[in-house]
């Protein structure tokens, strides 16, 4: 199974990432990236993620909650596809900004 998760800075936001299959396995990888973004800017980018589990929401939810208790913004990069249809499916879109690609990221002046 492939997988990977990175953090990198995009037009002023830090951002974690993930490359294939997020479940329980690739849970404690990613929360570690999570907890690494710095900023008040911070994101999660889902664009090349194949499969997402309903485990992995709370960890995301969690990431949200942290970075709004430091004042800042915490958004979900997410094309169409399964991922967007399970945020979509559990509500998640209606609790996190999701946008459909890292170039509809509003740059930091």
């Amino acid at each position: 199974m492939l997988f990977d998760v990175r953090t990198a800075d995009r037009a002023g936001w830090s951002l974690a990432t993930v490359v294939g299959d997020l479940d329980l396995a690739t849970l404690p990888a990613l929360r570690t990236a999570l907890d690494q973004l710095v900023g008040e800017r911070v994101g999660l980018d889902l664009s090349d993620v194949a499969y997402l589990d309903t485990v992995v929401l709370g960890v995301v939810l969690g990431a949200r909650v942290r970075a709004r208790r430091r004042g800042g913004e915490f958004v979900v990069v997410c094309p169409a596809g399964p991922a967007r249809d399970l945020l979509t499916e559990a509500g998640m879109d209606a609790v996190l900004t999701v946008l459909p690609s890292l170039d509809d990221l509003e740059p930091v002046q």
